[in-house]
């Protein structure tokens, strides 16, 4: 029988490890959302997390979680990549998330953009307005900026650091990835009022068997990928 995984549990080895886990430090984490979809945009959100509040909370060296109902912070022991977490607990996480987090924003990279320049380098630069729009709020550059995947985006380079399943390591990351997921689902909930019949309330512009059918029954929409297999 085949062994399950343990699930990955973010913490803040990552952010201690960067080197600028200081009062005086800025890391960013940067993640996106959407890029395996036939419609809508690409969206990213970075996010910061206070120092002080990362120097207060305890992570066993064990990954374990005890429940700590009496700390400030306790429902960081639920924060995790976003895939992983049920859609009906996202929304009151995201609202919680907003509420720690001392500066976030969430940006788009347009399906046109997507296809000038592809779903990678659109995902990048949505990725790179998130975290630039976060140094705009703060007045500064960050230190470091912890990307999720294994590419730094190029606008990101010099001050980016790419970890690869990061949503799955990084607090920071994953809190980033909360607040990019909700807001796209939410976002794909509009469309679908405004392009009925393709179920994007349901399956978000991903590429499910029933949204493919509804693609060769319907036509094409103007928030359809045009270059993706499944949509041309």
């Amino acid at each position: 029988m085949k062994l399950k995984k343990p699930e990955l549990m973010p913490d803040f080895t990552s952010e201690v490890a960067s080197g600028f886990f200081h009062s005086t430090g800025l890391i960013i984490g940067v993640d996106e959302v959407g890029r395996g979809c036939l419609a809508g945009p690409v969206v990213a959100a970075a996010a910061v997390v206070p120092f002080e509040a990362m120097q207060s909370f305890q992570f066993k060296s064990n990954g374990a979680r005890p429940v700590k109902p009496t700390h400030p912070d306790s429902f960081l022991y639920q924060i995790r990549d976003s895939k992983l977490i049920p859609e009906s607990n996202r929304e009151p996480l995201a609202n919680q998330v907003r509420a720690y987090v001392s500066a976030s924003s969430v940006q788009e990279a347009s399906v046109d953009e997507i296809g000038t320049l592809n779903i990678l380098y659109a995902s990048h630069l949505a990725m790179e307005r998130a975290v630039m729009a976060v140094e705009a709020h703060l007045g500064r550059r960050a230190d470091i900026v912890l990307v999720d995947g294994n590419i730094v985006p190029q606008g990101l380079k010099d001050r980016g650091l790419a970890i690869i399943k990061g949503d799955q390591k990084s607090i920071t990351i994953a809190c980033a990835s909360i607040l990019a997921k909700v807001y796209r689902d939410n976002l794909m909930v509009r469309l679908d009022l405004e392009y009925p019949g393709y179920g994007h309330q349901k399956h978000k512009g991903y590429p499910t068997p029933f949204h493919k059918k509804q693609i060769l029954s319907l036509g094409v929409t103007p928030i359809h990928r045009k270059g993706f297999k499944g949509v041309k």
